[in-house]
């Protein structure tokens, strides 16, 4: 199997901006790589124009080997408008990019598929589960519902906005050590709990292709994983609806049992209906697994930060819009 060099993972679309944020060395006191970030300078600098934060994810993934680029667009935030403005302002050029990779059919992680692909200008893979399409409800605890909340995201819309749809259960080599992990299998206890099915109850609902209603499990969700040449594996999760832990090793189930250099994305620890101790019980999974470095972002929620920041305080990254890391090849 094929190991990038080296990997740049830049953050376009996120919950928070923070230009106070420092650059550092990840996990602290090493220097074999960097987190750098669009801070204060930037944002104090009247030729240029801040970023923009949304509740969404994107994360721009740039493996190299040799001479050799590929650009992968993990997940493309909540509206498209914001990540249109914040890839004008950190520079990135959509029609730069070789594959888009949906992680699940919520539309803070489909959302600006369509605008990024009119900003491309030609033809674009986008990697996704095929049943990230089936019509997905949400019943909220006072009675109020969103039905078919993902009406934008059909395989039809994408192909007719400029992309190539790509559809599978299964692991997807996108080149340079960049996989996807495929379906995700729901192991580790804590994190496998399946709430049974009730119809009316609160809850998030999908219609499958048979037409009979369940409560939505999000079996689609797929992370993404780049194995880096002496680094490990630089695990990406959209939401972690699978579980950030399950996520991790079905990543080494695809790429081999390489030290976890970092996870970076939502853990979906921030629902109100996850239990609050699960969040110490992922920082210990994360000791135990020896991830050296921990980026809890957007579904991740207040408690994570809190309890990782103290219990992690070596491996853990605050993330902003802007900040850029950097494993492999000798990056500083």
């Amino acid at each position: 199997m094929f190991q990038a060099e080296s990997v740049t993972i830049t953050v376009l679309v996120e919950n928070w901006v923070d230009m106070l944020l420092p650059d550092q060395a990840s996990p602290l006191g090493s220097d074999d790589h960097c987190v750098s970030r669009y801070g204060l300078i930037e944002h104090f600098d009247g030729k240029r124009v801040p970023p923009q934060a949304e509740n969404g994810i994107s994360l721009l993934v740039e493996a190299t080997r040799g001479r050799h680029v590929l650009r992968v667009l993990f997940d493309v935030g909540l509206t498209g408008t914001v990540l249109e403005h914040n890839m004008r302002v950190l520079g990135v050029d959509p029609s730069g990019m070789d594959h888009v990779v949906i992680s699940h059919g919520h539309p803070d992680h489909f959302g600006g598929v369509h605008r990024f692909l009119g900003l491309a200008g030609r033809r674009i893979p986008v990697a996704t589960h095929h049943d990230a399409e089936l019509p997905r409800y949400a019943v909220m605890g006072d009675g109020r519902t969103s039905s078919v909340y993902n009406s934008a995201f059909t395989f039809e819309q994408v192909e007719a906005s400029g992309g190539a749809p790509v559809l599978t259960r299964d692991p997807l080599d996108l080149g340079w050590g960049v996989w996807t992990t495929g379906e995700i299998p729901r192991e580790v206890p804590f994190e496998s709990v399946s709430q049974p099915f009730e119809r009316g109850a609160p809850g998030l609902y999908q219609v499958s292709r048979e037409g009979d209603l369940r409560r939505d499990e999000v079996i689609d969700e797929m992370g993404l994983v780049i194995d880096v040449k002496g680094e490990g594996l630089i695990v990406l999760t959209g939401c972690a609806h699978a579980g950030v832990v399950n996520t991790i090793e079905q990543a080494r189930r695809v790429c081999g049992d390489r030290p976890i250099r970092a996870v970076i994305g939502g853990f979906h620890l921030g629902f109100p209906t996850t239990p609050a101790e699960n969040v110490e019980r992922t920082a210990n999974a994360f000791r135990d697994l020896d991830v050296a470095t921990v980026v809890p972002m957007h579904c991740s929620g207040l408690r994570s930060h809190a309890h990782m920041s103290a219990s992690l305080h070596d491996r853990y990254v605050q993330p902003a819009v802007g900040t850029v890391f950097r494993f492999g090849g000798g990056a500083r």
